[in-house]
């Protein structure tokens, strides 16, 4: 598949923006967001990229006195999840218990849960606010013989780390067999069997 990068830049730029302008991008197409230094650059495929969808969701950006410029280029083919594996997948600690890395870290924190992960196409390494936030909940609760559902699981890294702590049943869901898979794979690295 070809790919357009399209770069955002916003006028101011803060978290809150950035964040909005993915979730508005990812309604009109676009599959994957690296936040870079004054906004984020987006990846849609070719096929999909409509401008003048795109245009009018910036015209209609609902923070008021946001100015948002962009501009499109064609990346080189390569194999974008092996450059992102060595460029920006590092490994992560949560509250110093909690380490999550892929099979290709070798020098990595200890930590009393140790999740290993191979994230190909899914979301979900831990790096997110969002996510890296729930780890930390999962981590002080008592989930001894509770059930837990993972909505949306990406990597299932929340149902990995839930089955760690003792939860039973744990139920990973997700709608995009990318992620079917990528979880599938992820419970089997950390031979999880509830």
């Amino acid at each position: 598949m070809k790919y357009f990068e399209v770069t955002f830049t916003a006028q101011p730029c803060n978290e809150i923006v950035t964040d909005v302008l993915s979730a508005l991008a990812g309604e009109i197409g676009f599959e994957s967001f690296v936040e870079c230094e004054g906004g984020v650059q987006a990846y849609v495929q070719q096929s999909l990229f409509d401008e003048n969808a795109l245009k009018e969701t910036l015209a209609n950006f609902p923070i008021p006195d946001t100015q948002i410029t962009y501009t499109i280029t064609e990346p080189e083919d390569k194999d974008w999840n092996e450059e992102w594996e060595k460029n920006f997948f590092q490994p992560i600690v949560i509250e110093d218990r909690c380490v999550i890395h892929s099979t290709f870290h070798h020098d990595y924190p200890q930590a009393e849960y140790d999740i290993v992960i191979n994230p190909q196409m899914a979301f979900g390494t831990g790096h997110h606010e969002t996510t890296s936030s729930i780890l930390g909940e999962l981590l002080d609760a008592d989930l001894k013989g509770k059930s837990v559902l993972d909505m949306e699981c990406g990597t299932s890294i929340l149902a990995i780390l839930a089955s760690m702590r003792g939860a039973d049943p744990v139920t990973a869901i997700d709608i995009d067999d990318w992620c079917v898979n990528n979880s599938r794979d992820n419970i089997a690295l950390n031979n999880i069997s509830n």
